[in-house]
């Protein structure tokens, strides 16, 4: 039994502002091309489908396209939802669509029915469970239940596995262990659940950590996103994950594996680029590995800030991000003299008119300027501001 495993397409997403529909529309066409080289028998996509739970219109027709193209005779087609689905809106026509042999997951409801299909070796059974919270699983079970894991635990005991045949579970929660990177930021507020939860199963197709990873052995993995999605997956390679499921010998608590992925190179990278102002604007395309189109970082490393950097650099970089400074010697050096003893003697205005000096090469604030500060002082301490 092969399968395709895909997670995390946050379809209609803006990096920076920036729409990634183009981007995502051509990453989605290289993964239709795969799927129809690879011919597997079902395609597993581990919830995030869209970005947010109301996808504008061009998101919502990106996916109809897809799921339209992925109508290839004998291939069934498995969706969950993840915290970023609204659950109601993913679900509707959802009967109706299994008669063409997609199957969406996207409302936790108890009901633990597996979509089967038959091989060689017999029956796998893939088993789906949406994104859910603690409330969800005392909600449908009538339980009190206090910890993630236990509550995870629960629902899995309630399908009651053969587990003499093959079982797969699609998954969208974060399990202990997983490494994950910025473009995550639901993560934070969300518990984690232990991997052992998850060992029944032959393989878990997890999704809503955007790093592809395996937790503990690859039969618990996580494929990552298609497309990076902020600065802090700039230099990893995104991929989709091939399976493939063997006979189950007797006796044994998994069945054997062949694992592969498969490399997606994005329609244009993203990319960080460091130097001065002037270096940066005589950078010429293709020049230091990287092609002035991707999506672009920009870290100056001016000492003196340069006036609207962003609108000229986007004359080099059309798909710049973001502009930030690195730290310069000056303000490093600033920040080491200053002592707690120091600061006790002073005064915010000399505080700051020091700083102002450092950065300035001697030159004092301006008449107007000290005006600005004392105001702003004087709003923050009141009118013991020059005592504090």
């Amino acid at each position: 039994m092969k399968f395709i495993h895909l997670s995390d397409l946050h379809i209609g997403k803006k990096v920076n502002d920036h729409s990634m529909i183009d981007e995502q529309r051509y990453i989605l066409d290289r993964i239709l091309n795969g799927i129809k080289e690879e011919k597997p028998d079902a395609v597993l996509i581990s919830g995030d489908v869209y970005d947010k739970t109301t996808p504008p219109l061009e998101a919502v027709l990106l996916l109809d396209n897809f799921l339209n193209n992925l109508a290839i005779d004998g291939l069934t087609v498995i969706l969950i939802s993840g915290n970023h689905d609204s659950a109601e809106r993913l679900s509707f026509g959802a009967e109706r669509m299994k008669k063409s042999g997609l199957y969406i997951k996207s409302i936790f409801d108890g009901n633990f029915t597996p979509v089967t299909l038959t091989d060689e070796y017999g029956e796998v059974n893939f088993y789906s469970i949406p994104f859910i919270r603690i409330s969800d699983v005392n909600h449908v079970f009538g339980t009190e239940i206090k910890d993630y894991s236990e509550a995870f635990a629960f629902a899995v005991e309630q399908m009651k596995l053969d587990t003499s045949k093959r079982n797969v579970l699609l998954s969208h929660q974060y399990v202990a262990g997983a490494s994950f990177s910025e473009s995550e930021s639901a993560v934070g507020g969300i518990d984690c659940i232990s991997k052992d939860v998850y060992a029944p199963f032959d393989y878990t197709a997890l999704g809503h950590i955007h790093k592809a990873q395996n937790i503990g052995s690859e039969r618990l993995r996580y494929c990552g996103t298609p497309l990076k999605y902020s600065a802090s997956e700039i230099g990893s390679d995104k991929s989709y994950t091939v399976i493939e499921l063997l006979d189950k010998k007797q006796g044994s608590t998994c069945c054997e594996m062949r694992f592969k992925t498969v490399p997606l190179i994005p329609l244009h990278d993203m990319v960080k680029i460091q130097g001065s102002f002037e270096q940066l604007m005589r950078t010429k395309t293709k020049e230091n590995g990287f092609a002035t189109e991707d999506f672009v970082y920009a870290v100056l490393t001016d000492n003196e800030y340069v006036n609207d950097p962003a609108v000229h650099l986007r004359k080099i970089y059309p798909n710049l991000l973001n502009v930030s400074y690195e730290g310069n010697g000056r303000t490093a050096a600033f920040y080491n003299e200053i002592t707690a003893g120091k600061i006790e003697k002073q005064t915010p205005f000399d505080i700051f008119g020091e700083f102002y000096t450092k950065m300035h090469d001697g030159a004092e604030p301006d008449p107007q300027q000290q005006d600005i500060l004392k105001a702003a002082i004087k709003e923050v301490w009141g009118e013991d501001g020059e005592d504090v």
